[in-house]
């Protein structure tokens, strides 16, 4: 007795047939094609971190996006994300730290411009900053979640939207609980970003 293989089109399957199994999967390429330029996009996203790269970050965004990162709050548009998020970490941000980008979950209909995508992150921190400088060492690290929405633009994907939070060891604080504790504080809640990203390149 012989087996048919059920994914294996007969020799003598009409044109009409063919036209369509070709289609389908011509499809199904592009959505996986479409998939890891999803994840290369993150992960090169994640480079531009390790490496401080913020004038490369802000590349990966369309120019409508819109972000809610951490304690830096809700941000619409690339420019207000440059001033109010990157210009700020360009100015404070002088560790070195490893980054892991792992879990993606990719949601995305077949033929689509938009995306949906899902990551867990984790941050190794090399070196912490005290009275007398910074302090090398090696061992903390912390776990977050990116949520984000992706968009075909001129035929690239970008972020439409972001959120992002740490979730391990400790919950980062919503922006508004931060605000009070900063308050609280008496530190001098205004953005202290040196604008040194330039802002005529978009």
């Amino acid at each position: 007795m012989s087996h048919t293989d059920p994914h294996q089109l007969p020799d003598t399957a009409d044109p009409e047939s063919l036209a369509r199994r070709n289609a389908l999967l011509e499809s199904r390429i592009q959505r996986l094609e479409d998939i890891e330029e999803i994840k290369n996009l993150h992960r090169r996203y994640i480079r531009k971190l390790a490496d401080r790269d913020w004038q490369g970050m802000a590349d990966f965004f369309t120019e409508d996006a819109v972000t809610d990162i951490r304690w830096h709050g809700r941000t619409e548009g690339k420019k207000q994300l440059v001033e109010e998020v990157f210009d700020e970490l360009h100015s404070l941000v002088k560790s070195a730290d490893g980054y892991v980008l792992s879990s993606p979950v990719i949601e995305l209909a077949a033929g689509a411009d938009q995306a949906y995508g899902e990551w867990t992150w984790h941050r190794h921190i090399c070196e912490f900053r005290t009275t007398g400088g910074l302090m090398r060492v090696w061992g903390p690290w912390l776990e977050g979640r990116y949520k984000c929405h992706y968009e075909r633009v001129d035929g690239q994907w970008r972020f439409k939207d972001m959120w992002f939070r740490v979730v391990l060891p400790d919950v980062d604080p919503e922006h508004h609980e931060m605000q009070e504790r900063i308050a609280a504080s008496g530190t001098d809640p205004q953005r202290t970003g040196a604008g040194l990203i330039r802002r005529d390149e978009g």
